[in-house]
């Protein structure tokens, strides 16, 4: 049997192989090609600049592991005129049995010290993860000797993540952690969202240039007579699909903004290796549909981004259009001439069409198998989101992006709504708060006056991809303010009571946030002078205090 070329190209992918983790020193051919520019480059290269101008200093280049430090500092090593000695990568790394990996870092930073950071000349670009530089900075001889490199830093670990470190002459701060793997679009697209980044690896990895190592050994595959059925051909052939590498791409956004899924460079590569390159010895007939990128891609294996997308599997997302797809699939000959449009079809390689149609004949042995495939393929080409709660999340954080009014008033009056509704009243009157004390025939409600301030999330206008999946909201009273923290799990929680969900108790437990929130706006309540009493025929009655201090029922 003819090795795969092919095969071989994509194990560079993966995390197993010795290329996926890069020392922060060489920058090979392989890496040349797999680069895209991203704006952390920019911002790292500026930074450097304002040191040159400074005439000596450090810049730290901080972030997690896989996020790309070590590719990016090869690269910087290479095109800058800086010395190698300039750049430091390995934070976790001794000199000695005898020290720490902090002692080793104390001592690669000597001339960094309070005492010197003004009169050295020597630069350094230091790329270290954030629980290193925690430790570093929690250390006492460092708290010491580099109060300005403490005093920069120490903001990155504050609770209000909105704050980003403030830079002096000599101690700059480029911040991996702030960087969104996408970014919302500028103009009136029609989708919100996109990533130029994950677009541009992949399209790396199809793109029909004599450079493009993939490309390259697909060609000597085909030469060398590597049958055209073959998984890793006919995944390689799909992924060439424009429709196709755009809805994996949504799909992973999804999953990013629904489950809080961070994902690296490193973790995004050895998925691509993942959803191409079947794990187990293949057997045609057996493992077909199995080996194939629609299975591959919702199958749930080790990599943690498949893991999250498996929960948006279209097969899992039941709904009346679904079981009607389902159905016809089912009980068809062969794959249904209308089930894909004349372009979906002119995309698909002719011989897994081919293939599909013979299990198809098969005497129906295979027809779940067969279902399930078309079924998911069908949504690779037209990608949608099966979550309304997404969808109306992503419009209502593009619109606050945009600072559009009309769509921060929609969520305070979501919030509004949900307020009363968090304790099981759906009594529609506004600024009125339920009392944790609630009965079958009386509803209490305490009188309140709703004053929303704007929102101001963070959110860079100057790159894209910097800004948090969350926003602060937030109430105007006479003595303080009052805010809750919005994220996708607490907006699903409010989207779903708006829309008529019936609160359970402890759904009030597991949305601690909000039922914080309610308790706060209870205590803003005059509860002493005045509460509302609703009936359960929905009458409506007042209990306040007189002026002489007795209890009247209006």
């Amino acid at each position: 049997m003819v090795a795969s070329r092919l095969k071989e190209a994509f194990l560079h992918l993966s995390q197993h192989s010795v290329d996926s983790v890069q020392n922060g020193k060489s920058f090979t051919e392989w890496d040349e090609y797999m680069h895209v520019d991203r704006p952390i480059e920019k911002k790292l290269y500026e930074k450097m600049d304002s040191i040159d101008v400074a005439g000596g200093g450090i810049v730290l280049l901080v972030g997690s592991a896989g996020d790309g430090k070590s590719h990016l500092l090869s690269r910087i090593r290479q095109m800058s005129d800086w010395g190698d000695n300039s750049f430091y990568n390995d934070a976790t790394a001794s000199s000695s049995p005898k020290k720490t990996a902090i002692d080793t870092l104390k001592e690669a930073l000597a001339d960094f010290k309070d005492a010197n950071l003004y009169n050295t000349k020597n630069r350094l670009v230091l790329a270290i993860n954030l629980g290193k530089l925690n430790a570093l900075i929690d250390d006492e001889e460092f708290k010491t000797e580099y109060k300005e490199i403490v005093d920069v830093t120490y903001p990155i670990f504050d609770d209000d993540d909105t704050t980003p470190p403030i830079d002096t002459e000599r101690v700059k701060v480029v911040m991996f952690v702030d960087q969104q793997a996408f970014e919302f679009h500028t103009d009136n697209s029609k989708c919100a969202v996109e990533s130029q980044f994950l677009s541009a690896i992949m399209d790396k990895i199809v793109s029909k240039s004599p450079d493009n190592p993939f490309y390259k050994a697909y060609q000597e595959d085909l030469a060398n007579g590597i049958s055209l059925k073959d998984p890793l051909i006919l995944n390689y052939e799909l992924l060439s699909i424009p429709d196709i590498r755009n809805c994996i791409v949504m799909t992973i956004i999804e999953a990013i903004v629904r489950y809080k899924m961070i994902i690296t460079p490193r973790e995004f590569l050895d998925f691509i290796y993942s959803i191409m390159v079947y794990p187990q010895e293949y057997k045609e007939n057996k493992n077909f549909y199995e080996a194939l990128l629609p299975t591959l891609l919702y199958c749930g294996r080790e990599n943690m981004i498949q893991k999250a997308i498996s929960k948006l599997d279209p097969l899992k997302q039941s709904s009346t259009e679904h079981d009607k797809q389902l159905s016809v699939l089912f009980t068809s000959y062969s794959v249904p001439t209308t089930y894909f449009n004349t372009q979906q079809l002119s995309q698909l390689p002719s011989e897994l069409i081919k293939r599909t149609n013979e299990f198809y004949a098969n005497n129906g042995r295979d027809i779940e198998r067969t279902t399930k495939f078309i079924f998911r393929l069908k949504h690779l080409l037209d990608y949608h989101t099966e979550s309304a709660v997404y969808a109306s999340y992503i419009d209502i954080l593009n619109g606050i992006y945009k600072k559009d009014v009309h769509k921060m008033q929609e969520i305070y009056n979501m919030v509004a709504k949900a307020i009363p509704r968090h304790y099981g009243s759906y009594y529609g009157k506004a600024n009125m708060v339920p009392l944790n004390i609630q009965g079958g025939r009386y509803r209490l409600f305490g009188n309140l006056q709703l004053k929303p301030e704007k929102i101001n999330p963070f959110y860079s206008e100057k790159e894209h991809n910097e800004f948090l999946l969350r926003f602060d909201m937030s109430w105007k009273f006479p003595d303080s303010s009052i805010k809750l923290r919005m994220d996708y799990q607490l907006y699903s929680y409010v989207y779903e009571l708006n829309r008529g969900k019936l609160a359970l108790s402890y759904e009030n437990e597991k949305n601690l946030a909000f039922s914080r929130f309610v308790r706060q706006l209870i205590d803003k309540c005059n509860c002493e002078q005045e509460i509302t009493i609703i009936t359960a025929d929905s009458q409506e009655m007042m209990l306040s205090e007189s002026a002489f201090g007795d209890i009247e029922l209006l």
